[in-house]
């Protein structure tokens, strides 16, 4: 039904009860049949006037909104649009955070593809270089230098090292994504992390020598009890001590330092090294990020960029974060913490 159709409708339905209703009161015919005509003119009339502009300009303001969003507008660029009906601005802004919503959707999938994209093609080039490397000393062997004795050792010596640097890519992969899946199930228990930081400084002596750099732990405390995971602490803590050598200077120095507060338990890792440009800070914990120009001087020291992303993950899980300073040229500082283990009542 039409606007000019329900106009005639309800004009007709008012003008017959208007009717009815004097009829009854004994009005006569003739004043009936002139106040009837008279109800159905401005009755028409109203309702005419109503539909058209306050109910119809608010549906055509909709309309116009609706057909904004499907060209594509986005919601900073509509214009302001005033209602004359409260109904009708209900609705406009219930269109509105739903277009936001759609929004935010949409710019979230473009972000995964985005991710999506990079990620094969960061780990297509991680992978292509020891996989690369590899073939080349087989294929060299097989073409005649497998005769050789010392090219021969020395050929699949280096072919070794490339499968080992894909095969931690790979677990380091693996990890990663059970890690981001929530399929890490943690084994929270009350250990000394003294002792373990101890352990891991033994563990990176003979690395530390060979690098001539010297790693110490401040002296104080003598014990420090957490309630974490050991495992998943360990593997943090490994992995900054590790960086903490692999990107020093000669003779310079790898320091951790505990310290205990109220309710958690500070650790600092600290080096001598050459140091992390400020624009670089913010983005050493993405995957596969690697500050190349200034920390990959040397090719052995490059790492496969998941070592940090990996920390930073496992921190998270144990609602924990890891924050950064650093300076070019003078050295970096890791900082974590963990719960406290508490006393027993």
């Amino acid at each position: 039904m039409n606007k000019y159709a329900l106009t005639f409708v309800i004009s007709i339905i008012t003008a017959t009860i208007i009717s009815s209703l004097l009829y009854s009161a004994g009005v006569s015919q003739k004043h009936v049949v002139i106040i009837a005509g008279a109800s159905f003119v401005v009755n028409g009339l109203v309702f005419w006037l109503a539909l058209e502009y306050i109910v119809l300009r608010d549906a055509s303001k909709i309309k116009d909104s609706i057909s904004h969003y499907l060209r594509g507008l986005k919601t900073e660029e509509l214009p302001q649009t005033d209602f004359n009906l409260g109904v009708s601005n209900r609705i406009y802004k219930d269109l509105h955070a739903l277009q936001k919503r759609t929004e935010k959707e949409i710019k979230r999938l473009n972000e995964r593809a985005d991710f999506r994209t990079q990620f094969i093609a960061d780990i297509s080039h991680e992978l292509k270089t020891p996989i690369f490397a590899a073939q080349g000393y087989v294929h060299t062997l097989l073409d005649g230098a497998v005769d050789d004795d010392e090219v021969r050792y020395k050929f699949l010596k280096k072919s070794a090292n490339s499968l080992d640097v894909l095969d931690n890519l790979v677990k380091d992969l693996l990890e990663l994504s059970q890690i981001e899946s929530g399929n890490v199930v943690l084994m929270n228990d009350h250990f000394d992390l003294v002792k373990l930081v101890d352990e891991i400084i033994d563990d990176f002596e003979q690395q530390a020598i060979k690098a001539d750099i010297s790693i110490k732990r401040e002296k104080e405390p003598l014990a420090s009890i957490v309630f974490a995971d050991f495992v998943r602490t360990r593997q943090v803590i490994q992995n900054l001590v590790s960086n903490a050598i692999k990107y020093n200077l000669p003779k310079g120095e790898v320091r951790i330092k505990i310290v205990e507060n109220n309710e958690s338990v500070k650790v600092q890792i600290s080096d001598t090294g050459i140091g992390i440009p400020n624009k670089d800070i913010s983005q050493i914990f993405k995957r596969f990020y690697r500050v190349d120009k200034s920390r990959t001087k040397i090719k052995k020291k490059g790492s496969n960029g998941l070592g940090l992303a990996i920390v930073k993950h496992l921190l998270s899980i144990q609602n924990s974060t890891i924050t950064v300073k650093s300076e070019v040229g003078k050295g970096s500082v890791f900082t974590f913490s963990l719960q406290k283990d508490k006393p027993p009542l």
